[in-house]
């Protein structure tokens, strides 16, 4: 079992006292909030639209939302949850117009220059396998895994952000991993 990635407790209290600043009037205070979760944000976006452009977009609409609806955040769940979870809905309700999803891991391009080329290739090779495995999985197995093991979010927060029950993402990160096992070992 994976061990939960909860931010830092300094952390969770600055984005309650920035929502706090934030919705006493100052805007400012917003700026400091958006700066923080642009990249996650950001991320989050160009894996479902595969295109800088519209992950821009996404970003803006996602603040635009978060600072709209900020009075409706009751601090049941971090901050840095409910944030994911109105990035991930404006995801999804946008996706439906366009029906189409890519998973995180198109952008799993993380290359070691201690290897030799030899191994940089295998690397690469791997890579490529995974992306494919990845992008065959049905897309309620995709937003999974993409949270758990792109974001490191711990079950109970992946439940937060897609509304499904922590038993489901469970059964959902299992099989997800069993076929692509499955799927990597046919490749060997």
């Amino acid at each position: 079992m994976k061990p939960s990635q909860d931010l830092p407790i300094d952390s969770q209290q600055e984005d309650l006292s920035l929502c706090a600043e934030i919705l006493a009037g100052n805007t400012e205070s917003f700026s400091v909030l958006a700066e923080k979760y642009r990249k996650r944000i950001f991320s989050l976006g160009y894996g479902f639209f595969r295109n800088p452009d519209d992950a821009e977009d996404f970003l803006q609409d996602v603040l635009v939302k978060v600072y709209v609806s900020l009075a409706s955040f009751r601090g049941e769940a971090r901050f840095s949850t409910w944030l994911m979870r109105v990035a991930h809905n404006t995801a999804i309700n946008s996706k439906k117009r366009k029906r189409e999803y890519t998973s995180l891991a198109e952008d799993f391009d993380v290359m070691d220059t201690d290897y030799t080329p030899e191994e940089q290739c295998l690397q690469g090779v791997s890579r490529e396998a995974i992306r494919d495995a990845v992008a065959e999985l049905p897309e309620r197995y995709r937003v999974c895994i993409d949270l758990f093991f792109f974001y490191d979010m711990p079950y109970a927060d992946i439940s937060v952000v897609t509304a499904l029950p922590v038993n489901t993402i469970k059964s959902h990160v299992f099989r997800a991993k069993k076929i692509l096992r499955e799927r990597l070992d046919e490749g060997v």
